[in-house]
């Protein structure tokens, strides 16, 4: 093969893999945290049972052995190759402080018609009415790389999506009308908070997230370098042709 078709080969192959983590390339991922109805294809932490998570009220995975009155921990998810730990937080009257993060288990999971729990907080021992985001009570998502958070699916106290109208939650500190949906976000961070409260505060699951990769900086140069290693070659291919 002529070096410089291989070389050139060389350089498109770089700038296809660039593009391909690229704001606008970069194919996005679904953390369906909804998604544990007690099937083989719930969406479930990646820890080890007992070691990373433990089972609590009814099934559901908690981030402590909260049956023996212990909070605090982590649940962590993967998706995609990204990597996300929730961990949860409830106000004292002084600070916040970390107690459990609860993933409820739904039977009758069903995404179509938007039927599933998610993500909830825990601050009491053996009240199983407190596993949803409810008053003075955060939810914090903190991913290993910058991400895209592209869409919200929110679920309410049922299992659903019943709020009475416009009630609302603080995404990142700001007031959010809760939705079963909530699309066109573009906020991207490592961290997002999901907390009860705004002008019509309710109770909330976190049911999931769509989210994307954000590239790093290299990523970006490499792709520059590449489209412009392109161009000379192109260039210098027009000059050689026209001689």
């Amino acid at each position: 093969m002529n070096p410089r078709k291989f070389f050139a080969m060389r350089i498109f192959g770089c700038v296809i893999a660039a593009m391909a983590t690229a704001p606008g390339f970069a194919a996005t991922t679904t953390f369906d945290f909804a998604k544990f109805s007690g099937s083989a294809s719930d969406f479930k932490p990646n820890e080890v049972l007992n070691v990373g998570y433990f089972k609590c009220t009814n099934g559901d995975n908690c981030s402590s052995n909260l049956d023996a009155n212990q909070f605090g921990g982590d649940l962590k998810f993967t998706a995609g190759g990204i990597n996300v730990a929730a961990t949860g937080f409830f106000n004292d009257g002084y600070r916040y402080k970390q107690v459990t993060v609860v993933q409820d288990k739904e039977p009758n999971y069903n995404a179509e018609r938007q039927i599933g729990a998610g993500l909830g907080v825990y601050h009491k021992w053996k009240d199983n009415a407190d596993d949803n985001v409810t008053s003075k009570e955060r939810l914090v998502l903190t991913f290993d790389r910058e991400v895209r958070l592209e869409s919200l699916m929110m679920r309410s106290e049922g299992h659903d999506t019943s709020w009475k109208p416009q009630s609302t939650f603080f995404f990142n500190g700001v007031s959010t009308i809760l939705a079963g949906s909530i699309n066109n976000i573009n906020a991207i961070g490592h961290t997002f908070t999901f907390e009860y409260g705004g002008k019509k505060a309710d109770q909330f699951y976190l049911g999931g997230m769509v989210v994307s990769a954000v590239p790093e900086p290299e990523t970006y140069a490499m792709m520059l370098l590449g489209l412009g290693a392109l161009g000379m070659l192109v260039r210098r291919r027009r000059v050689t042709s026209s001689v």
